[in-house]
């Protein structure tokens, strides 16, 4: 996917710098798409840029002199604050319900109870959550 577009913000991750300094350095580069706005005399201008992979590609070989090879940073799940987050929360555990074809409705209320207490656990420590099984 060497077309792909990279925001400011992955560009950011990948160089590991600011997001200020990517504008800086790429807002005047061939191939960079500026989608943003330009100055008046009563308004600042405003930049959003999409930047090619092949353009930071580029830009890494010129500066280190050999080929760099970008990987393009996951992207977090878009969080919307909908009504329907119910909704799509029940769709999202039916489903996986149905892929480990579980027909239990203890193990449904479980997993209810646990996400429940998850909602007072820092996100970042999830990971070390260890659930031991009640007999």
């Amino acid at each position: 996917m060497s077309d792909a577009l990279l925001t400011v913000k992955d560009v950011a991750t990948i160089l590991q710098c600011g997001e200020d300094s990517v504008v800086r350095r790429f807002a005047k580069i061939p191939g960079v798409i500026d989608l943003g706005k330009p100055e008046t005399r009563s308004r600042r201008r405003y930049r959003v840029l999409r930047i090619p992979k092949v353009v930071v590609e580029q830009y890494l070989t010129n500066k280190s002199g050999r080929s760099v090879p970008v990987e393009i940073p996951q992207r977090a799940e878009r969080r919307r604050k909908s009504p329907k987050w119910e909704d799509r929360a029940i769709l999202n555990l039916a489903k996986a319900g149905l892929q480990n074809e579980c027909q239990d409705r203890k193990v449904y209320q479980r997993i209810a109870e646990r996400a429940r207490l998850m909602t007072h656990v820092p996100e970042d420590r999830w990971a070390d959550v260890e659930w031991f099984e009640e007999e």
